[in-house]
């Protein structure tokens, strides 16, 4: 062998050792929105500069009726940094079982789904699917939804929504479902927030069901929900 070919090979050799020191300095950590993920990061929250946020609820959550980009999540999402995974289904709630061509399931199994995308933080909405139910039936399922999310994401906060209703008065038992999500969060771990309702008295922000809201109805709930974090100061 050669002097200039055993050169050649020191200093190649030399660059795989700083290469690879480079590339121990630089592993990410594993939690959500890390900014500088290994290539064997296959979900899309690594590459996330913003908090990894999972969102639960109902079809009101979900924009039922118009883009996932118009539903209020996103719009939140958008003015706080979130990088955003909503799971709402249409007719879900703690214990009432969501549409066969959706999810066809209650949120439990919604937080099951939010497990691999280990959130930082998970928003959970209390919802209008559940009236009608038993109201010890709704506070025991909102405990176990509660447990669950602490139990399979220990590590995520975990922030808990009154449930919106339309443009007239809610009906009392909203009230019961609201109530059962604030006590479970109070004794389990949480915070919850009382978004009042914002589309109350505004016919023309709901869709022509009188159930779900416009565009302009989500943009009327981001604004609730946007101004309820800085009364409570909740920041992500």
């Amino acid at each position: 062998m050669t002097t200039g070919t055993r050169t050649v090979l020191a200093v190649l050799a030399a660059t795989v050792v700083v290469l690879g020191l480079g590339a121990c300095a630089a592993s990410p950590s594993s939690a959500v929105g890390a900014t500088a993920p290994s290539e064997a990061t296959s979900t899309p929250w690594d590459n996330a500069a913003g908090t990894g946020v999972v969102v639960i609820g109902d079809s009101i959550t979900g924009g039922h009726g118009l883009t996932t980009a118009e539903a209020w999540p996103a719009l939140v999402a958008d003015r706080q940094g979130w990088s955003l995974t909503n799971l709402s289904c249409d007719g879900a709630g703690v214990a009432a079982i969501g549409d066969d061509d959706d999810c066809a399931s209650a949120y439990a199994t919604l937080v099951k789904r939010a497990v691999d995308l280990r959130p930082e933080v998970v928003v959970l909405q209390a919802s209008s699917n559940d009236l009608g139910l038993d109201t010890a039936e709704v506070r025991s399922a909102t405990d176990r939804v509660v447990e669950d999310v602490h139990r399979r994401l220990p590590h995520a906060r975990l922030i808990g929504l009154s449930a919106i209703w339309d443009q007239d008065a809610p009906p009392t038992q909203l009230a019961s479902i609201s109530a059962a999500l604030r006590h479970a969060l109070a004794r389990d771990g949480g915070t919850y927030v009382d978004i009042g309702e914002p589309l109350r008295g505004h016919p023309t922000w709901m869709q022509s069901d009188d159930v779900h809201p416009t565009a302009r109805g989500q943009q009327a709930i981001a604004a609730a929900v946007t101004a309820a974090f800085a009364r409570d100061h909740v920041r992500f």
